[in-house]
C-alpha cells in the first residue's frame, strides 16, 4: 500500500503562497524567492518543495501503523487561517472566530518551528542519555530509558499539539495589532517565521534573556502576507491596523532574519542589507553595568551550575532519575 503524505512541510505551502513572484519568467512555474542568510544569494524555488521534511508530524504507533491525525489537524488550520487572510486584505476588523483562527494558526507556527522543535529533541536527547546511565549504573533494566525513546520518536507532533493547546489561549489574552505596508516587497518571510522576542532581553543576563510569556515585554511576530504582519503583545491597545513607512518595514523584515535559520523569503527577490544588520550593545545593557556587579552574578551563575553537577552525580550514585 502507498504511503501518502510522506513529505510534511514545516512552513506551510498555502501560507508561502502569498510571497510567490509578481512576475513569473515565461515557460516557468510561478515560484518564491529563497534568500539564503549565508551569503544572500537568491534563488528560485516552488513552494510545493520548500521547507519539507519526511513524516515530521506523522505519529508512528508500535504495530508501524502512520497515524497522521497531527498532519490532518494542520491541514485543518491552515485552512481556517485562509478565511483570515481573505478577511484581512478586505480591511475588516476582525470577528472573535477570526481571531481564535489567526491565534491558533501562529501557535501552529511556533511549534512547527524545525529550528526549535530540533533543539528541544536534542535537549530531551541528553536527558535520555543520563537515564540510561542510571539504568547502567544500577543494572536496573531499560524499561524508562525505551519508553523515553518511544516517546521521543514522535517528538515533533507532540511538540505541535502542545504548543497549539497552550499558546493559544495566551495569544488570545494579548493584544494583537496588524501592521500593514504598500511597499512593492513589504514584509519577508522566513524558514522559522513565527517569532517570540522580547525587545528588551538585552538588559538581563545572557543566561536570562530566552524569551517567555510571562515577561511583560514579550512579543510574539507573524508576517501573514507581504502586506500584513501579526504582532502580540502585552502592551496597551493600539489600533487594530497600523500602517508602516519602509523604515519600520524593514526593522521588522529585520527581527523576521535574525530568528531564520537558514533562508528568508522576499517577494521579489530583492535583498536588503539592513535585515542582516548586527545591532550595537545599547547603553543600558547588562555588559555595561559595572565590573563588580557582573562579577557578582558571574559567582552566583558558578554556584548554581556547581549544584547541579552535584545532583545530577548524585542521581546516578542513587539510582533516581528524577522524574516520576
Amino acid at each position: 500500500m502507498k504511503k501518502t503524505h510522506k513529505k510534511q512541510h514545516t512552513v506551510p505551502r498555502s501560507y508561502l503562497a502569498s510571497w510567490l513572484e509578481p512576475l513569473t519568467p515565461p515557460g516557468q512555474t510561478s515560484a518564491i524567492h529563497l534568500v539564503s542568510k549565508e551569503d544572500r544569494s537568491v534563488r528560485r524555488k516552488s513552494p510545493v518543495k520548500t521547507f519539507t521534511e519526511t513524516d515530521r508530524y506523522t505519529v508512528h504507533l508500535k504495530d508501524g501503523t502512520r497515524d497522521l491525525t497531527v498532519e490532518n489537524a494542520l491541514s485543518q488550520i491552515e485552512g481556517d487561517f485562509q478565511g483570515v487572510l481573505r478577511a484581512l486584505r478586505q480591511k475588516q476588523t476582525l470577528l472573535p472566530l477570526h481571531r481564535r483562527k489567526l491565534a491558533v494558526f501562529t501557535a501552529a507556527m511556533l511549534g512547527r518551528s524545525k529550528r526549535q522543535g530540533d533543539w528541544m529533541l536534542g535537549q530531551w536527547k541528553q536527558v535520555q542519555d543520563i537515564v540510561e546511565q542510571v539504568e547502567r549504573a544500577h543494572d536496573a533494566g531499560t524499561a524508562s530509558s525505551e519508553e523515553m525513546a518511544d516517546f521521543l520518536t514522535n517528538h515533533h507532533a507532540h511538540l505541535v499539539v502542545e504548543t497549539v493547546q497552550t499558546a493559544t489561549p495566551i495569544l488570545l489574552s494579548m493584544n494583537l495589532t496588524i501592521y500593514t505596508s504598500d511597499d512593492p516587497n513589504g514584509f519577508i518571510n522566513s524558514d522559522a517565521p513565527a517569532v517570540m522576542c522580547n525587545p528588551f532581553a538585552y538588559k538581563y543576563p545572557p543566561q536570562y534573556r530566552a524569551p517567555g510569556f510571562a515577561q511583560r515585554d514579550i512579543e510574539v511576530t507573524l508576517p501573514l502576507t507581504p502586506n500584513h504582519f501579526a504582532m502580540y503583545s502585552h502592551g496597551l491597545p493600539t489600533f487594530f491596523y497600523a500602517a508602516l513607512d519602509k523604515n519600520m518595514v524593514d526593522e521588522l523584515n529585520r527581527r523576521t532574519a535574525a530568528f531564520a535559520e537558514g533562508h528568508i523569503i522576499s517577494r521579489t527577490g530583492e535583498v536588503n542589507a539592513h535585515w542582516f544588520k548586527t545591532s550595537e550593545i545599547p547603553e543600558d545593557a547588562w555588559e555595561n553595568i559595572t565590573a563588580e556587579a557582573q562579577d557578582i552574578l558571574k559567582s552566583i551563575q558558578k554556584l548554581i551550575s556547581d549544584l547541579s553537577s552535584h545532583h545530577r552525580m548524585r542521581l546516578i550514585e542513587d539510582g533516581g532519575t528524577g522524574f516520576t
